[in-house]
């Protein structure tokens, strides 16, 4: 990339989980937008082309890379294919989740394993294959995707908050293991009304529900989520390291 192109992460390259729609899809796409080339990784291929698409019609680079980050080999294979297309590594963002929600005595032991693999063991399997790469080049900045379920309960999220709050365990760990050269953190985020809840059936009424809870008094976009992991993976967080950053707008300032 040229010297000519500017942006809060220009010239650095980038890896974005979930990458397909929602978070992933607007941080890939602001991160472009501040000067990074993204590899866009998801399993699904229509959505992860259609992010390189747009990067693409507004001037960015990104490459879409086919990864079940739960699999060894593929989250290997997404890290080595970043670095062939552009050469290097240096920051990734740890998105992807999946989840069913159920009270433990109703929990298909399948829906645990494959929802702590998702949003967590594929942190573990990330850190493992990205942070060599990253230290070639000097090192760089990892964003978890944690949530506000990271910190208190809520009622049936069995596998989905022990995933949410073992995000929290690993950023510290990986922080301190891995410091100087590479800064760990995580975003957590609130209320985020993303293509996800479509497919879990957050109704109408319980997404105004959730808006009416919060000093905000709206629910989260995306792009809110976007920003704060841009913060945190630019220079301006420089001294940030091995904690997490809320953005609920106000949620666990109150009571639930």
């Amino acid at each position: 990339m040229g010297d000519h192109i500017s942006g809060r992460v220009a010239g650095q390259v980038a890896i974005i989980t979930g990458a397909a729609s929602g978070i992933g899809e607007s941080t890939a796409t602001l991160l472009a937008a501040e000067g990074a080339r993204v590899a866009v990784a998801d399993v699904d291929v229509t959505g992860g082309l259609q992010t390189v698409d747009s990067i693409a019609a507004n001037g960015g680079e990104a490459v879409f890379v086919e990864a079940d980050v739960s699999e060894a080999q593929q989250v290997r294979r997404m890290v080595a294919r970043t670095v062939e297309a552009f050469g290097r590594l240096d920051i990734l963002h740890n998105n992807a989740i999946w989840y069913r929600n159920a009270p433990a005595t109703e929990l298909d032991e399948s829906v645990w394993d494959r929802t702590l693999n998702t949003g967590l063991k594929a942190i573990y399997l990330a850190a493992k294959y990205a942070i060599p790469a990253m230290l070639k080049t000097g090192g760089g900045s990892i964003v978890n995707t944690g949530s506000v379920h990271s910190l208190v309960g809520f009622e049936t999220n069995t596998a989905y908050d022990a995933a949410k709050a073992g995000v929290l365990g690993i950023t510290r760990v990986l922080a301190l293991d891995y410091g100087p050269s590479i800064r760990v953190n995580a975003v957590l985020p609130g209320a985020i009304q993303t293509p996800l809840w479509d497919r879990v059936e957050v109704s109408a009424d319980e997404r105004r529900r959730l808006a009416e809870m919060v000093p905000a008094k709206r629910v989260g976009t995306p792009a809110d989520i976007a920003s704060a992991v841009l913060f945190l993976a630019s220079d301006e967080a420089s001294f940030i390291t091995g904690t997490s950053l809320v953005v609920d707008g106000g949620l666990l300032a109150r009571t639930m």
